[in-house]
């Protein structure tokens, strides 16, 4: 489906690979054969979320540009499919750019502000996976690999193995800062869980690796139970920003015996790596830029001057949406400078720093200028919010839509 300028708006997008009868049914397209498996076991379709904003919409162009750019390299081709996951009221600039599934918010005001911007995420991914069911089209690998935004490929992923072969397990990524048996966590576990709060991993909805029908089996779990969680004020208390991740982890713990997912840890992990504070690729194909890259003449908890800074948090202007500005690279690693949080920056940790900043800037160079396409879609985007303020439907739900504006590594 092609969401094109001419079409903002319209009752029905234009559609390519179905009919527009197709479409409105979704459960009467042919379903494949399963002894003919349309895609290689090792093929990976990529999803990711997002709300649409500014701030996410500058880390969703660079995260697809540097996709772009693995595609091209050995291994690239298992890398078969990508949707950006938009959970938003309306259409927003990228959905021309990007490939798109408009999932109806829960939650409308985290358009904007809201005070937990990912309560739209599980949701979001539940429609994706139901569409998907019911058109199978929409699945473009063996694997469905969920990412965010704020990720930076540097190689294509490579799975353990066949997602054929039952024996393979999924993977998921250890986070050190979820801890489900820590003390003001384990109530809230126990609500969730009936069993052990150890047997409750410590990671989160991305990144992970899972089979279609896993991703099945989970998701309506993960949906649960984080509206069991923001329905419990204590659950929210507890657990605070990350309160989604430990639904998943619920989730997950539910169903272990019948779903296996490996749970690697850094710096042994197969997916990502979180510069500034890691201190090589090891085995990781991704990026993982939750922190910044603060360098500092000494502590900064004690006021120290600041000496580079890049900071993802800096970028939620649309002007950074329109024209993605080439990152300024950081001097020549010195000893004695410091990260935030006080902690050391070493040669590894900045050398590190260098090949995510380096990546990013390939794939910025690829990017096209969004400035005039901007002036075309956003008088049809004002007619689209005055439609939803005015109660009117809106006809991009529930679709994909594919790409008009192009680019190539």
């Amino acid at each position: 489906m092609i969401f094109t300028s001419s079409s903002y708006g319209a009752d029905e997008p234009i559609t390519t690979s179905v009919s527009r009868r197709e479409l409105r049914l979704g459960t009467s397209i042919k379903k494949a054969d399963p002894a003919k498996p349309k895609y290689a076991g090792d093929s990976i379709h990529t999803l990711l979320t997002s709300s649409g904003d500014h701030y996410q919409n500058y880390q969703t162009r660079i995260m697809y540009a540097t996709y772009k750019l693995v595609q091209k390299d050995p291994g690239g081709e298992r890398l078969t499919g990508f949707t950006r996951i938009l959970h938003r009221t309306v259409p927003d600039l990228l959905m021309d750019e990007v490939p798109t599934f408009h999932a109806k918010p829960q939650k409308p005001q985290c358009d904007g502000w809201c005070d937990y911007p990912v309560a739209n995420r599980p949701d979001a991914i539940k429609q994706w996976f139901d569409a998907a069911a019911a058109n199978e089209s929409m699945i473009q690998g063996a694997w469905i690999f969920m990412l965010e935004c704020d990720y930076v490929w540097i190689k294509p992923m490579q799975p353990a193995g066949s997602a054929y072969d039952p024996s393979v397990p999924g993977i998921q990524f250890f986070y050190d800062y979820i801890i489900p048996t820590h003390p003001n966590a384990v109530p809230s576990m126990k609500k969730m869980y009936p069993g052990d709060p150890k047997d409750i991993p410590a990671a989160g909805p991305a990144p992970v690796l899972l089979r279609f029908k896993d991703w099945q089996v989970l998701v309506p779990e993960y949906v649960r139970l984080s509206a069991q969680m923001e329905a419990d004020e204590e659950m929210k208390k507890a657990l605070e920003w990350v309160r989604e991740m430990y639904a998943w982890d619920a989730a997950v713990a539910l169903h272990q015996d019948k779903i296996k997912i490996l749970t690697e840890h850094p710096p042994n992990s197969s997916t990502i790596v979180q510069p500034p504070f890691d201190e090589g690729m090891g085995r990781g194909c991704l990026c993982h830029y939750t922190w910044g890259a603060l360098y500092h003449e000494g502590l900064p908890s004690k006021g120290a001057k600041q000496v580079y800074r890049y900071e993802k948090r800096d970028y939620n202007d649309l002007k950074y949406v329109l024209k993605v500005p080439p990152i300024v690279m950081p001097p020549e690693y010195k000893d004695g400078w410091i990260l935030e949080f006080d902690a050391p920056l070493n040669r590894k940790r900045h050398d590190l720093v260098v090949v995510m900043l380096t990546q990013m800037n390939r794939g910025i160079a690829i990017l096209p200028d969004l400035t005039e396409h901007w002036k075309q879609f956003e008088p049809r985007l004002n007619e689209i919010v005055r439609k939803r303020d005015a109660g009117e439907p809106i006809d991009s739900y529930g679709k994909v839509f594919g790409t008009t504006i192009n680019f190539e590594a």
